[in-house]
Order: C-alpha cells, then sequence, then structure tokens
C-alpha cells in the first residue's frame, strides 16, 4: 500500500499531466480517419468521408490503385492508403465530406496541415471525347463550411496549385464566420482558368485543425522544416544579359506605307441566335433559352415548351459540329440537395428530348446546377421563374473536316 503522502504525490502528477494534455488539445478540431485509410478501391470514398461530388458522376478513389487503372505510381506518404481526386474538363470535380467532432468557432481562424502531391499519371476516360484521357493539369484543394453533409456555405481556404510529384506538406489558412459542423474539401481548377481542365490532387495525412491567430502570419509556418521545401531564390538572378545588335538600316529604295494608310480588318466572326441570346458561336458561350416550363417540383415538361425545344433542335442541327451541355437552374426558395437533384433531372428531361430527334448522345451532356447562379436576388414570382431556367453551353466546337 503507497504512503499517504506519496499517493497524494501520485494524484497530483496525474491532475497535472492530465490537465498539460488537455491544454496542449485545447481548441485542436480532429478529423475522422485523416490518413485516409481503408482498401484501395476506385469510385469510392475512404471511411468516415462522404461523396461531394456532382451528381451523375464517379466518387474519389482510395489509392493505391489496386487495379492499376489509373496508373497512379504513388506510395501512401503516411500508413497504407490515401485519398485521389480529379478535376474534369465537363465542369465537374470530386470532393469528399465529413462532420467535424466539434465545430468550427466564428471568427477563429485554423491551420490545415495537410500531405499533397500530384500524380504524372492518372488515366481515366473523357465524358467530352469518349476517349482515354491522362488527368494530370495541376489543381489545387479548396476547404469549405457547412452545416450538413456535402453543405458549402462558405469557402474557408484554399492551396496553391499542386506541381509537385512528390509528397510535400502544405498550410491551408482556414477563416470560419459561423460555427460551421461540417468540412468539405476538393479538387479544383486554377483560379484564373478559361475553361475546365482534367487534373488531379493526392491527400493523405491531415493534421488535426490548429487554433491560430487571425492576424499572425508566422502561425502559418510549423517551427520544423517541411521536406522538399526549396530555399527561395530571386527569379532576377537567373536572367541573362546580352548585347543587342544593331538593326539593320531600311533600304532608302522602298517605301513604307503612310501612318494613315487602310488596313483592311479580319472578318468578324459570325453571330448566332438561341433562345433571348445573341452571340458569337464560340467555345464557353452560354445561351439562356426561355420558355421552357416543368410542372411544379417535378421534371415533366408543360406543353407550352415545344416552340423553345424545337428551336435547340433546329440550332443543333444547323451547327453540327459542337458538343453541349444542357444546364438546369432551380429556384432560390428551394433547399441545395432538393434543388439540385430537381435541376439535374430536368436537364436530364431536356437531353432525352433532344435525342429523340437525333441529336447524338455524344453531343450532350445533361448538368444540374441547382441554385448555385441565380440571375436575380429578388423574393419574388418573377425572380423565381428567371432562376428556374435552361442553358445551352458550347463546350467544343469539333473541326469539321
Amino acid at each position: 500500500m503507497l504512503h499517504p503522502l506519496r499517493l497524494l504525490f501520485f494524484v497530483c502528477c496525474t491532475l497535472a499531466a492530465g490537465a498539460l494534455t488537455a491544454q496542449d488539445d485545447e481548441g485542436l478540431i480532429f478529423l475522422n480517419n485523416p490518413s485516409f485509410e481503408d482498401l484501395p478501391r476506385n469510385s469510392q470514398p475512404p471511411r468516415g468521408w462522404t461523396n461531394c461530388g456532382a451528381p451523375g458522376e464517379t466518387p474519389p478513389d482510395v489509392h493505391p490503385d489496386p487495379e492499376k487503372l489509373f496508373k497512379v505510381g504513388m506510395k501512401a506518404q503516411h500508413d497504407n492508403t490515401f485519398l485521389g481526386m480529379v478535376t474534369r474538363d465537363t465542369e465537374t470535380w470530386e470532393s469528399v465530406g465529413q462532420q467535424l467532432a466539434q465545430p468550427f468557432v466564428a471568427g477563429q481562424c485554423y491551420r490545415f496541415d495537410v500531405q499533397l502531391a500530384r500524380s504524372l499519371t492518372y488515366l481515366s476516360m473523357s465524358r467530352m471525347t469518349g476517349q482515354p484521357t491522362n488527368y494530370v493539369t495541376p489543381s489545387r484543394l479548396r476547404v469549405w463550411g457547412g452545416y450538413s453533409v456535402c453543405d458549402r456555405a462558405q469557402l474557408l481556404g484554399s492551396s496553391g496549385l499542386v506541381h509537385n510529384p512528390k509528397w510535400k506538406q502544405y498550410n491551408i489558412k482556414l477563416s470560419p464566420e459561423d460555427d460551421f459542423t461540417h468540412i468539405i474539401i476538393e479538387a479544383y481548377y486554377p483560379e484564373a482558368i478559361l475553361l475546365a481542365t482534367n487534373g488531379n490532387v493526392l491527400v493523405d495525412n491531415a493534421l488535426p485543425l490548429t487554433p491560430i491567430d487571425c492576424n499572425n502570419e508566422a502561425d502559418m509556418f510549423p517551427a520544423v522544416a517541411m521536406e522538399d521545401t526549396p530555399a527561395p531564390t530571386n527569379p532576377d538572378d537567373d536572367i541573362e544579359t546580352r548585347e543587342i545588335p544593331e538593326r539593320r538600316k531600311v533600304n532608302p529604295g522602298k517605301t513604307t506605307a503612310p501612318p494613315n494608310a487602310f488596313v483592311p480588318k479580319a472578318p468578324q466572326e459570325p453571330t448566332v441566335r438561341l433562345g433571348k441570346t445573341e452571340a458569337i458561336l464560340k467555345e464557353g458561350e452560354v445561351f439562356t433559352v426561355e420558355n421552357i416550363a416543368f410542372k411544379s417540383n417535378s421534371a415533366e415538361l408543360e406543353e407550352e415548351s415545344e416552340d423553345a425545344l424545337q428551336e435547340i433542335v433546329g440550332f443543333l442541327k444547323e451547327n453540327d459540329n459542337v458538343i453541349v451541355e444542357i444546364g438546369g437552374h432551380a429556384s432560390r426558395m428551394a433547399t441545395n440537395y432538393f434543388a439540385t437533384d430537381l435541376s439535374s433531372n430536368r436537364a436530364k428531361t431536356v437531353v432525352s428530348y433532344l435525342k429523340r430527334y437525333n441529336i447524338g448522345f455524344e453531343r450532350l451532356l445533361a448538368k444540374g446546377y441547382g441554385k448555385s447562379k441565380p440571375v436575380c436576388l429578388d423574393d419574388t414570382k418573377d425572380c423565381n421563374r428567371r432562376n428556374q431556367r435552361v442553358e445551352v453551353k458550347i463546350l467544343k466546337i469539333r473541326k469539321t473536316k
């Protein structure tokens, strides 16, 4: 039996150690399965994480690739497996989410430390071309906060472009404005991109979210130097200077055109009209088609939509070299899940209609945007009607022979 004084000393030490541990962990937010451990598998997120990608698209993968379909040759940075997510040329991207062990604190910033890499090989089929494609364009990792699974209420932070083919620790600053209970991480395009590209981001060993001072940038960098991080260099040091040779004098026997000489202009590109939109036929152009109506809370077309649908049929037959996206948009009054599901089903209904008129399926892509892209924010019936719309976007113009 312990002496009473020794027993008292032992209890005090135990309580002090527990208090120290609690103090060290105070404010940390722990993730469920932060190392993305699971059986390697395709198109299924790791345990503890929910697929939050676009409806109708495949979920992310758990690597190393078990069937060697994607040819991703990376080994896990931590333990056995890691997460692989892609961006696509169809303007869809992969993401996963989960409920946090404890919510964010509004106004409190956090540092998210995570291992990221880019695989130099990530083979998959492209729905745009129908051909095998290497999804290797550098992408970034974005982090969202929300109130339920897959709810994107606020973009909390983003990494830089992930170029590195070896694992590297990235530090992402998160700035929640509310007590969000859920988190989403997703692969995303370069911010300045004009067209969607096929890329990938590999993710492993996410550390607990650490509270930091929002105004102290020093908190963004851990005390231990990160591996494979090159020392900063001045790009001007790599500039080579050389003497510029003297320009040759103009032959005095030849005359140059006067400053006001007529210079023929390049011919203007032809414009096309669809719905109430008149624009140049080019990739990325969006045409809003009026008067396509559906029954309330349904994907069933109203009879009054026939003329507008026939206009799309005529447009696609006249321009038989274009590949288009049929985009469905929903009212702001619906919930996020219902709006996304309804807009997707309505877009698929329009695609099904067009196929009946011998418009090839390879030229049509249905996509539901939910209520993410409203054209107005007024709480009126007219604004609600305008937001529930169908758009035709030119994804690609195939070269004619």
